[in-house]
């Protein structure tokens, strides 16, 4: 489902605030998360604590944002994606390559940038979203295709200001995750 355009104002803390809750963010949000921990359990990686506590407040949101466009027919500007991919009810297909990507190699990367373990958890970003992981205190790690190193960020708005921070837009639509309207 597209919501509708809507204007986004105020400075970088307050528009992304806008932002998260107009993709479905609220404080205290605690969603059911059991399509999550199918994956995860499916790919032999049960979730850690600090992963369940990120999708009880993040899964679900709508996944593709709108920034300042006029076409919606166009390539959405930012990506909310988070693992399983339910973009439109349909299963990405490339979905399962990019979590064994980040569930091996890159995670040993990760892993020793942040010195505790890590998951995956998906892809969050502009243009060229981050692949982001989650650590077991919480802080989430992004790694960009277009640099070397590996960013840390406290929370997810933390992840989201960086990402817009160059940005210019004064209004937003989005697209809801089809396969979970109604049911979180």
């Amino acid at each position: 489902m597209v919501k509708e355009c809507i204007p986004i104002s105020g400075d970088l803390k307050s528009r992304v605030r806008r932002l998260m809750e107009y993709a479905g963010w609220y404080e205290g949000r605690k969603v059911d998360i059991s399509p999550a921990e199918q994956y995860y359990a499916d790919h032999g990686v049960p979730m850690m604590k600090a992963t369940q506590r990120f999708y009880r407040k993040y899964f679900g949101l709508c996944c593709q944002w709108y920034l300042a466009q006029k076409k919606l027919s166009w390539a959405a500007d930012f990506e909310f994606a988070l693992f399983p991919y339910l973009i439109n009810g349909i299963k990405n297909h490339l979905e399962d390559a990019y979590f064994r990507d980040m569930s091996g190699c890159e995670l040993a990367e990760i892993e020793r940038a942040a010195g505790q373990r890590c998951q995956p958890i998906g892809h969050i970003g502009y243009y060229y979203p981050a692949e982001v992981w989650i650590s077991e205190h919480g802080n989430l790690y992004a790694k960009y295709e277009y640099q070397e190193e590996i960013e840390c960020f406290p929370d997810v708005f933390a992840l989201i200001e960086r990402e817009l921070g160059q940005c210019k837009f004064d209004s937003a639509a989005m697209k809801t995750v089809e396969a979970l309207d109604g049911k979180i």
